[in-house]
C-alpha cells in the first residue's frame, strides 16, 4: 500500500466516501492518508455523525477572520469570542465544503449566541444580532469555499456580493431558493455567476417571478425543475405565463419536473414539451378556490391524453382535493415499459372503475416496476393478481384502503397466493378501522413462513375504532417478528405513536 501513488489513493478513498467507519480508519493510517481522506469527509459536514456539534461550531468561530471577530464582539456583548479554544485546526475544513445548509448556519448562531436556559425572543435586538452573526458566517464560508456543488439559498443577505462568491459559486449545480428572501436583485447578482445550474428547486413562488424567469433562462442544462407555489391569498393565472412561457423553452433537457401545490397556476400545454422526462410528480392537495382562470381538470385531461413520455421511469401523482385528474393511467400506456416507481394516490374517491382501469394498465405496460404505490377498494382486489402475474420484479407495494368494508384478510390471501418471490415489502393505510381480523393475519404470517423469506410488513391508520383488535394485531406482528417471519415492521396512527 505505500507504494499507491497519490493518484490512485484518491480514487480508492474516494470510494469510501458515503463509509463516514472507513474514512476515520484511513484517517489514522499516517499523515499522507490523512491528507487525502480528510477533504472527502468533509465535503458534506452534516453527514459527520457523532462529531460535537459544538465543536464543529467552535471550529466554524475560530476560522472567522479578526475584522470579524472584532465586528462581531463588538455589536454582541455577550458573544464571547475569547471563550473559543486556541488550538488551531490543523486543516482548514471549510475550504472542503461541497454544500452549504441554512440548517448548519442557523445552528451555529444559535448554538453561540442562546443557551439553553434561554428563549429565542424575536425582537428587533435579537434578530439584528442574528443577522449579523448569519452575516458574518457566510462571508467566511464563501470566501473559503472553492467549489460548492449544492446551496440551499434561503437568506436575503448579498451573498453574491462577498469576497470570493464567483469562486465559491462558479461551479454550483444544485441550488434550492426560498423566494420569500430572494429578491430580483438577489436573482440578478446569481445569474452573473451561475449558468449551468442542472437541479433547480424553487420554495414559496409567488407573485414575483420576473427574476426567477431569467435566472431560469440563462441555465445551460437545467435537468431537474421542481415549482412550489405559495399562495396566502388570490393569485391569476396570467401572473404566471412568463414562467410557464420559460419552462416550455427549457422542457427538452429536463428529465425531472416537479409541481405543487397548486397545479393550476401552470399550463398544461407543459406536459407536451417534456419530451425527455425520466421523472413526474404533480402534487395539489391546496384550494382551488385561489386560483383565478387557469386551465380546467378536463383540459388538464385533455392534455394528458396527448402527452408521450416515452422514457418515464417515476410517476407520482397525488390529489387531496375534490378535483383530480381521470386520464393519468395514460401517461403508463406511453411510457414504453419503462416505469420503475409509480405514487398515484387520492383522497376522497371511492372509483373502482377507475382503479380496475389504473390497475390493468400498470400490470400490461410497467414489466419492469420495482415499487407501487395506489388506493385500492375491496372490488379490486381480485384485479391485483394481474400486476402479480405480471410484474414479476415488483419488490415494494403500498395500498391505500379507503373503503369502510372490512374486506383486508382477502387482500392477504390474494398476496399469499400470487405475489411474485420479489415482493417483500408491503405497506398498508387505511382512514378508520383495522385493515385485518387478528385471525386473518395470523393464518397469512402462518402460511407465509413456510415458504416465503423474510418480509417488511407496516401498518398505518388515521383512527382505531377497535383498540381490542388493534392490540391483538400487534401481539401477532410481534410475535412473527420475534420468529423472522417479519425483519421490520411498523404500526402507527395519525398520531404518530409507534408501536
Amino acid at each position: 500500500m505505500s507504494h499507491i501513488t497519490e493518484d490512485c489513493l484518491k480514487i480508492i478513498i474516494n470510494e469510501l466516501q458515503y463509509d463516514l467507519s472507513s474514512l476515520y480508519s484511513c484517517i489514522l493510517v499516517n499523515r499522507h492518508w490523512c491528507r487525502i481522506a480528510i477533504p472527502i469527509l468533509w465535503k458534506n459536514p452534516s453527514s459527520l455523525k457523532g462529531f460535537s456539534p459544538s465543536k464543529l461550531h467552535n471550529m466554524i468561530i475560530f476560522l472567522l477572520p479578526k475584522s470579524s471577530k472584532k465586528f462581531l464582539s463588538d455589536n454582541i456583548p455577550e458573544l464571547s469570542l475569547t471563550e473559543i479554544s486556541d488550538n488551531k485546526p490543523l486543516f482548514n475544513y471549510i475550504s472542503f465544503f461541497t454544500q452549504i445548509s441554512p440548517d448548519l448556519i442557523s445552528g451555529v448562531s444559535k448554538a453561540l449566541i442562546y443557551d439553553d436556559n434561554k428563549e429565542y425572543n424575536n425582537n428587533v435586538g435579537e434578530r439584528y444580532k442574528k443577522y449579523i452573526l448569519n452575516q458574518e458566517i457566510y462571508k467566511l464560508f464563501i470566501n473559503n469555499c472553492k467549489g460548492l456543488k449544492l446551496f440551499y439559498w434561503d437568506t436575503s443577505h448579498p451573498l453574491f456580493k462577498y469576497q470570493g462568491a464567483t469562486t465559491c459559486f462558479s461551479q454550483l449545480c444544485t441550488l434550492k431558493i426560498n423566494l420569500i428572501f430572494v429578491t430580483i436583485g438577489n436573482l440578478f447578482d446569481m445569474i452573473q455567476i451561475c449558468q449551468n445550474i442542472k437541479h433547480l428547486e424553487v420554495t414559496n413562488c409567488n407573485k414575483n417571478i420576473e427574476g426567477l424567469v431569467d435566472f431560469i433562462n440563462i441555465q445551460r442544462n437545467l435537468q431537474s425543475l421542481c415549482i412550489d407555489f405559495l399562495a396566502k391569498e388570490k393569485l391569476h393565472f396570467s401572473i404566471f405565463r412568463p414562467l410557464n412561457d420559460i419552462i416550455m423553452k427549457k422542457a427538452s433537457t429536463l428529465k425531472k419536473f416537479t409541481v405543487r401545490p397548486f397545479i393550476r397556476l401552470l399550463s398544461p400545454k407543459i406536459l407536451t414539451s417534456l419530451i425527455n422526462l425520466q421523472h413526474l410528480e404533480i402534487i395539489s392537495d391546496a384550494d382551488f378556490t385561489l386560483i383565478l382562470g387557469g386551465s380546467t381538470m378536463e383540459v388538464w385531461d385533455e392534455y394528458l391524453s396527448i402527452a408521450s413520455f416515452p422514457n418515464l421511469q417515476y410517476l407520482e401523482i397525488y390529489f387531496n382535493t375534490d378535483l383530480f385528474f381521470t386520464k393519468d393511467y395514460m401517461l403508463i400506456e406511453k411510457s414504453n415499459g419503462n416505469i420503475l416507481e409509480i405514487n398515484i394516490r387520492r383522497e376522497k374517491l371511492h372509483d373502482p372503475i377507475y382503479t380496475k382501469i389504473l390497475i390493468i394498465t400498470i400490470s400490461k405496460c410497467c414489466p419492469k416496476i420495482k415499487k407501487l404505490t395506489i388506493n385500492i377498494e375491496p372490488e379490486n382486489f381480485e384485479d391485483l393478481k394481474e400486476i402479480f402475474l405480471n410484474c414479476t420484479q415488483l419488490e415494494m407495494m403500498s395500498l391505500s384502503l379507503d373503503s369502510e368494508e372490512h374486506n383486508g384478510d382477502k387482500l392477504l390471501e390474494i398476496i399469499l397466493d400470487y405475489s411474485p418471490e420479489t415482493l417483500r415489502e408491503y405497506s398498508f393505510f387505511k382512514k378508520e378501522n383495522s385493515i385485518f381480523t387478528t385471525k386473518g393475519l395470523e393464518k397469512f404470517f402462518e402460511n407465509w413462513k413456510k415458504s416465503k423469506s423474510p418480509l417488511i410488513f407496516n401498518i398505518i391508520n388515521d383512527y382505531y375504532s377497535n383498540e381490542e383488535n388493534f392490540t391483538d394485531n400487534n401481539k401477532i406482528i410481534k410475535k412473527y417478528f420475534d420468529e423472522g417471519v417479519i425483519k421490520e415492521y411498523n404500526i402507527y396512527n395519525i398520531y404518530n405513536i409507534y408501536i
